[in-house]
């Protein structure tokens, strides 16, 4: 079945602080029914409107209670819930972002991760804008777009590189690389194991071209968590002896953050 694109950028926005809250109620509560009513009648996102409030939790559902083949929410919520630094913090919401909107990651592996490899580093709003209106020759669902949309769109586009640190803030236009920290990747790179049970099966996984964690950053980021005490690594070629160190993810987010 075709994706359909959607304007989802503009129901709930980017929204990262009352991710994380909304995230940390959850771990607290473990219980939607309840966020979902801390959220509206006590109003712990502190806004002003019914309307906005429903919005950030409609993006909140498609990003963290969708299987994305991401980790759960269950598990999101504890990670984000520890005393992890803000940058990492942010690089752990930062596929949910991504991978429950196919829109935006249409965009970000054709703007973003292209001109990064061609060394084209700066990306401007109309740029965007002109990429939207190509996407309609294949996505007729975006030609029903009027122009102010497509302007917004691109506006909020800009903005979550920003709050990711994928590019400079406003007014630079300036595209920054990726460099994926430890604690973020150990999140992934453990859950796609613990799936798997396989070293070449959470290695080949899409998620680190779009972390843009190549074969020589990842190698580092095994042999960091080798230091760390997180598992046991030792590579030679094509002959491998990968073993966490934890019984499961959960594990190591209670034990191996300590």
């Amino acid at each position: 079945m075709a994706v359909r694109f959607q304007a989802h950028l503009q129901r709930g926005g980017i929204g990262l602080d009352e991710t994380v809250r909304l995230l940390k109620a959850y771990g607290q509560h473990g219980s939607w029914e309840e966020v979902r009513r801390l959220a509206l009648r006590e109003n712990i996102l502190g806004k002003t409107s019914d309307h906005t409030v429903e919005d950030i939790l409609r993006a909140f559902k498609r990003r963290f209670l969708c299987d994305l083949g991401l980790p759960p929410v269950e598990l999101v919520s504890q990670m984000v819930g520890t005393d992890l630094p803000e940058a990492a913090r942010r690089q752990v919401l930062f596929p949910y972002f991504l991978v429950s909107d196919p829109l935006v990651k249409r965009c970000y592996c054709d703007l973003v991760l292209e001109r990064l490899t061609s060394n084209r580093a700066t990306l401007t709003g109309a740029e965007v804008v002109r990429h939207l209106e190509t996407l309609s020759l294949d996505h007729p669902e975006l030609t029903r777009w009027a122009s102010y949309l497509r302007r917004r769109w691109a506006r909020g586009f800009l903005t979550l590189l920003r709050r990711f640190g994928l590019m400079e803030p406003h007014p630079g236009n300036t595209l920054r690389r990726f460099f994926i920290l430890p604690e973020p990747f150990a999140f992934f790179w453990l859950w796609f194991w613990e799936r798997g049970s396989s070293f070449w099966d959470a290695w080949g996984q899409e998620l680190w071209r779009l972390l843009q964690a190549d074969e020589r950053r990842r190698d580092e980021l095994l042999a960091e968590g080798q230091v760390r005490g997180w598992w046991t690594y030792q590579r030679s070629r094509d002959i491998v002896h990968f073993q966490p160190k934890f019984d499961d993810l959960k594990g190591w987010i209670r034990n191996g953050l300590a």
